[in-house]
């Protein structure tokens, strides 16, 4: 009993680092952008990153130098209708049931507005 509570905390602390210690991305947002604007979409931002992270990390991140690195999209890579039918590994792998319209669109707005990598890496090109 005694063990499976200490293996049960350790759990929720390694959870916990996990979930802290996760980088937040930067953004690159219009300068013209009201201040409140910019708090706004920061957020939606934020949420884009954690269902990103969720649910197209795994397909599209690469390795570099040890660190995860997600793509630079073009823009007319990221449309909804288009970007879920087009491909038909998206469509198989992101069906309406798993990430709803709603949430596609707040990825894309994530992959939209994220800090482009640098330009010299082979890697960072929209999958």
């Amino acid at each position: 009993m005694k063990y499976s509570k200490i293996f049960i905390l350790s759990i929720i602390a390694f959870v916990l680092i996990k979930c802290h210690s996760q980088k937040k991305a930067q953004y690159e947002l219009p300068e013209a952008m009201l201040p409140h604007v910019k708090v706004m979409y920061r957020v939606q931002c934020d949420k884009g990153q954690i269902l990103y992270d969720l649910n197209c990390a795994k397909c599209h991140n690469t390795k570099v130098k040890g660190k995860e690195v997600i793509p630079d999209f073009k823009p007319e890579q990221l449309t909804g209708y288009t970007l879920r039918v087009a491909n038909a590994q998206h469509e198989k792998n992101m069906p309406d049931t798993l990430v709803t319209e709603e949430e596609l669109s707040i990825i894309m707005t994530f992959l939209g507005y994220k800090k482009k990598n640098n330009p010299l890496l082979p890697c960072c090109k929209g999958k």
